[in-house]
């Protein structure tokens, strides 16, 4: 039994041929992790564990050592960030889960026929998940979502009306806990806004920056409980479905369709030099599919 996850099927919707080369040959850049990757990560340990140390703790560990000082300034201000991020979250939500980051394992089911799949499961992580009567106002179970983004507006949290991982991660609680969830408490964190001044030391902007999140909760903060209703969550399946059906297809040898609308997107994909054949797959490390994974339930 392989796994899927929602980021694989989401990579699918994007693109067949980025999902094929990351998930199911492997490859990954040669290039470390993008300092934002290192960031959100320690940011999600802190509010798990309800410390900003371990979180700068966290991201120190996963840099490993600066040897330059633009490295080591670099370092200290990404810290920064890190600690006045979860130290105004965790002064401004003051409930969190009983149950933090968990994750799980379903059977990936036809909705139609009720048969689950011979060859995957659905896994993934929760961030978190509060108990019935957890939060105030909510009943039942309700899950959490914690992101970081630097850009949050009105379209940011509009699109959560459609967003695939809350539907999957709904649709999946669901079949975990044998109960009906349809709520999800996410909780978005803006990274910093403020720039570091001409002639201010490092120590002063790092001072200004945690008294920037300090005095203006909401603008860096912000918490909405999104939704699901019974359809949306059966049509998810079915669209999930779908993916699955061509995933195994792809696994089997099958022809990939590649979408060079999103090529470019955030600067370039991965894989567009390897596309358009001006590399090959050497150019790259290999690496397990699901990294985030790693902590498997014990059977």
């Amino acid at each position: 039994m392989r796994p899927v996850t929602q980021s694989m099927m989401r990579t699918m919707m994007s693109c067949e041929e980025k999902m094929r080369l990351r998930y199911l040959e492997g490859l990954v850049s040669p290039d470390p992790p993008s300092p934002a990757l290192s960031i959100g990560s320690a940011v999600h340990l802190g509010f798990e564990v309800g410390s900003a140390d371990a979180a700068v703790a966290s991201l120190r560990e996963s840099r490993g050592p600066a040897w330059l000082e633009h490295e080591a300034d670099a370092l200290e201000l990404d810290c920064a960030k890190v600690r006045a991020m979860v130290e105004g979250g965790l002064k401004l939500w003051k409930i969190w889960p009983s149950t933090p980051e968990e994750q799980f394992i379903i059977p990936f089911t036809n909705p139609a026929t009720g048969k689950a799949s011979t060859k995957h499961t659905l896994e993934g992580v929760f961030d978190g998940v509060f108990l019935p009567y957890e939060l105030p106002g909510v009943k039942g179970l309700c899950l959490l979502e914690i992101k970081t983004t630097s850009r949050l507006d009105s379209a940011y949290l509009e699109r959560l009306d459609l967003d695939w991982q809350v539907s999957a991660y709904l649709a999946a609680a669901s079949v975990l806990y044998q109960v009906r969830v349809r709520k999800m408490v996410y909780r978005i964190i803006r990274k910093p806004s403020i720039r570091q001044r001409k002639n201010e030391t490092l120590e002063e902007y790092v001072n200004r920056l945690v008294a920037d999140y300090e005095e203006r909760p909401e603008f860096y903060f912000e918490q909405v409980i999104v939704e699901r209703t019974d359809q949306q969550i059966e049509r998810w399946w079915y669209e999930a479905w779908e993916l699955h059906e061509r995933i195994l297809r792809i696994e089997n040898g099958g022809m990939t369709i590649r979408n060079s609308s999103h090529c470019l997107d955030f600067g370039r994909c991965t894989y567009f030099n390897l596309c358009r054949g001006i590399v090959g797959p050497s150019a790259f490390r290999v690496q397990e599919a699901h990294p985030e994974l790693r902590r498997r339930p014990q059977s």
